[in-house]
């Protein structure tokens, strides 16, 4: 495996991690969208998530043709 691609793994797992942490104290949607900086927070995640996932090589892709990139 490249190291730009488990570079980009490892931001990605990061933001997944900070995601779960963020939502664990929250209850339901609503809580949520009544916190503007815990949703804030959890979406910039999942927009570095997006963006590491374009960064990976496209063997690498390829390779794990069953995720939907």
């Amino acid at each position: 495996m490249l190291i730009k691609d488990q570079d980009s793994l490892l931001n990605m797992v990061d933001a997944a991690e900070k995601i779960e942490q963020y939502c664990s104290d929250i209850k339901n949607a609503d809580e949520l969208f009544k916190d503007s900086k815990t949703f804030d927070a959890i979406l910039m995640n999942f927009i570095v998530i997006g963006e590491m996932a374009t960064k990976l090589s496209e063997d690498f892709r390829n390779n794990n043709s069953e995720i939907e990139w």
